[in-house]
């Protein structure tokens, strides 16, 4: 027996498309997408809907099911993440990025004895330190190294006489 999912679904189109634009970003708004591909018939059936969301017809089947039996609520409730909270405060990030902008910090290892001694934060080795880095989108940029006889008002004069001379000469 075919499904008529249009008449099953009973949410409008602009329903279910302001719900899935409130949702964009999180992890359900693809299930709201497979409700939107069947309301408008631009899919006809749950085979048709799998290639265009990129996921197996069992996990389209099972969100199908979970919407005809307990309804859209249950569909897209968003479960915690389960997994081990972060050892790390806002308080001693916010205190690690003023010690890195400040220079006092310059590699991972550094780092991770900084938080160990301020704020008591054990992390064993820098790969967790790494990936928590990676996750803040925190990339480990440095500045040219400079030499420790290097005076700043000799480069500054410097550039004052190379930079008129270089750009006469183009």
């Amino acid at each position: 027996m075919r499904i008529r999912y249009p008449s099953v679904i009973i949410e409008s189109k602009d329903d279910l498309e302001h719900l899935e634009r409130r949702l964009r970003g999180t992890r359900v708004a693809i299930r709201v997408r497979m409700l939107l591909l069947l309301k408008t018939e631009a899919a006809t059936s749950l085979k048709e809907v799998c290639p265009l969301l990129g996921y197996q017809i069992a996990q389209v089947t099972r969100w199908w099911e979970c919407y005809k039996t307990r309804g859209l609520d249950a569909l897209v409730e968003q479960h915690p993440h389960a997994g081990k909270t972060s050892q790390m405060t806002q308080e001693a990030w916010t205190g690690l990025e003023h010690e890195m902008s400040q220079g006092h910090i310059g590699t991972l290892e550094e780092a991770r004895l900084y938080l160990q001694q301020e704020w008591h934060i054990d992390y064993k080795s820098v790969n967790a330190l790494s990936w928590l880095f990676k996750r803040r989108k925190i990339k480990w940029k440095t500045g040219r190294r400079r030499h420790r006889k290097a005076k700043q008002e000799q480069q500054n004069a410097f550039k004052k006489t190379s930079g008129a001379s270089s750009k006469s000469n183009r």
